[in-house]
């Protein structure tokens, strides 16, 4: 009796159990293959045999997959970010240590889920589950799109009903700036100032990306793909903040620490320190949505604050621009004053 049939016994359908997970059995290319179905229950083992049984028929059946590993799909995924030139890459570090060996077909729904689930226990914030997610959900995609696996598990990324609507006021600014190292401060006051990304689009910054004669910082791309500039010739605080930076000018970044680049985990550690000191609840990102509000409230125009900060798009601009409960106090009493409908 061949070895596939050991192990269930001639069962009809193909499909046999190893301690609680069910497994298949089927034909590709003239060989007998055997698939765990990363699952304890047999109905989705008998789904999952018809599935490779269909492909198989129509020529789609890729017989290597079993072979593809999730440290292939980090190559892919890799690969990909460098094609793209992307300066930031996704959040996956949790699931690079969770699922590291793994065959890629053993990460199946019930692992991604049990995964999710594990993290969100854990206290992760739903948010940056997601990223972890959709950072796995696209080496599934490069994998299929190179002909590596034919399917992918079931990757959601629900929307978080905690998304962050945070400023940070004049006052919350100062406290945490007083907290934060010498180095930390001069990113922390740009990213206030111009509602720019910290870790792709401050950080960074060069000598080369200021422009003394006109007054201009400028970068030729930025996280959204296109050029940005920002005058700060007629913004006083945002000029002396970068003479401040030239006058301890060491090497060719902007803002540094000892002539070398800052790294965005550095600061952000340096960040979350002080806001504790400062007993201020806020992230790197609330800089931005201050900027945005700031803008706002001092009526520039939207096609221009979006030049500024960087938002290509007005539905995700309009995210950003949130009136608070103050503004919206202010906006009633002149409305009064303006009817003059006062008893």
């Amino acid at each position: 009796m061949a070895r596939a049939e050991q192990y269930y016994g001639g069962m009809k359908g193909g499909v046999f159990r190893r301690g609680r997970i069910w497994w298949i059995c089927y034909r590709a290319a003239g060989k007998t293959v055997q698939e765990s179905s990363g699952s304890t229950r047999k109905q989705d083992a008998v789904d999952l045999r018809e599935s490779k049984r269909t492909q198989a028929r129509a020529g789609t059946l890729v017989p290597d997959a079993r072979h593809v590993t999730f440290e292939d799909l980090l190559e892919m995924l890799k690969a990909d970010w460098t094609a793209k030139g992307n300066r930031s890459t996704p959040n996956i570090g949790h699931i690079k240590e969770h699922f590291a060996g793994w065959k890629a077909q053993a990460i199946t729904t019930d692992a991604v889920r049990a995964y999710e689930a594990q993290r969100l226990a854990a206290g992760a914030a739903r948010s940056t589950v997601n990223q972890e997610l959709a950072g796995l959900r696209r080496a599934f995609r490069l994998a299929i799109e190179a002909g590596r696996l034919a399917s992918k598990p079931v990757i959601k990324t629900p929307t978080p009903d905690n998304a962050r609507k945070g400023f940070v006021t004049p006052q919350q600014f100062l406290k945490v700036a007083d907290e934060l190292p010498e180095w930390a401060r001069g990113p922390w006051g740009y990213a206030y100032l111009t509602g720019w990304r910290c870790r792709s689009e401050v950080l960074p910054l060069t000598w080369n990306n200021i422009d003394w004669r006109t007054g201009v910082v400028r970068i030729e791309t930025s996280k959204n793909g296109e050029p940005r500039e920002f005058p700060f010739a007629s913004y006083p605080p945002l000029a002396g903040l970068l003479q401040t930076q030239h006058a301890a000018q060491d090497g060719p970044f902007v803002f540094h620490q000892g002539g070398e680049r800052i790294q965005y985990e550095k600061f952000n550690k340096a960040r979350r320190s002080a806001c504790r000191r400062a007993k201020v609840d806020a992230i790197a990102h609330d800089l931005r949505r201050t900027a945005v509000r700031n803008l706002e409230r001092a009526g520039v125009s939207r096609s221009v604050a979006m030049s500024l900060t960087g938002h290509k798009t007005e539905a995700v601009y309009r995210r950003y621009a949130i009136v608070d409960s103050t503004a919206q106090r202010e906006g009633v009493a002149k409305l009064s004053t303006a009817l003059a409908l006062n008893p």
